[in-house]
C-alpha cells in the first residue's frame, strides 16, 4: 500500500468496543469521503496474530482502543483513542499530499 493508500489501524480490546462501532458506523457513513481521501481500514481484534504483532512492531501498549494513522509513506501520522473521522480528514487535507489530490477528485 506504501505510496497508493493511508491506512487506519484500529487495536480494539473487543469486537463490541464502542470507539471501534463508532468509526466503523462513520467509515459506512463517510465512504465517498473516506474513498477520496485513499483510506483503507485495518480493524484489528486482541487476541489475534495480527494484532500481537502490529502492536509489538507500532509499539502499541494494551487499552481499549488505539487508531493509528499511516500516511502514504509509511510514516506514523496520528495515535490517538478518538475515533473522529472529522479530524482525521482535517490531518490529511492538511498534508502537502493530499492538497495535490484535491484537484483530481471525484466522488
Amino acid at each position: 500500500m506504501l505510496w497508493n493508500k493511508r491506512v487506519i489501524i484500529t487495536f480494539s480490546n473487543t469486537q463490541s468496543n464502542p470507539n471501534r462501532l463508532l468509526l466503523k458506523n462513520h467509515i459506512d457513513k463517510f465512504h465517498c469521503e473516506f474513498k477520496v481521501r485513499h483510506l483503507v481500514h485495518m480493524d484489528l481484534i486482541q487476541g489475534t496474530n495480527e494484532y500481537k504483532q502490529l502492536s509489538q512492531k507500532l509499539s502499541i501498549v494494551g487499552g481499549e482502543f488505539t487508531l493509528i494513522l499511516l500516511g502514504k509513506d509509511g510514516e506514523v501520522k496520528l495515535t490517538t483513542a478518538s475515533p473522529s473521522l472529522i479530524d482525521i480528514f482535517s490531518l490529511i487535507d492538511s498534508m502537502p499530499m493530499r492538497r495535490r489530490e484535491i484537484d483530481n477528485e471525484t466522488c
